[in-house]
């Protein structure tokens, strides 16, 4: 699995989610921090953006899981780190 095309993946469902929550979503790139750059993205929403793109690359990504925070839940990860600690975890068959 290659980082840019999750990236890319990941993009599109964040994108689809701030478009669906009334916000603008063109501005989003893999230096987007969506904790801390997406209104209204949140702990509440992480779980959806990451189920939907499960669903999207058709993997499973554990529930426990955030791909959006550090491995020590200390700092908010962009997006490219967040497509890496992806294809990071599937390549090591944790999916």
């Amino acid at each position: 699995m290659n980082p840019k095309d999750v990236e890319a993946k990941l993009i599109e469902v964040l994108q689809e989610i701030q478009r669906d929550s009334g916000y603008d979503g063109s501005q989003i790139r893999g230096t987007t921090c969506p904790l801390t750059n997406l209104e209204g993205f949140d702990s509440l929403i992480c779980p959806v953006a990451i189920g939907m793109l499960a669903s999207t690359l058709n993997v499973n990504i554990p529930n426990n899981k955030n791909i959006f925070l550090s491995e020590d839940g200390k700092r908010q990860l962009t997006i490219s780190e967040s497509a890496a600690i992806v294809c990071e975890s599937v390549n090591k068959g944790e999916t």
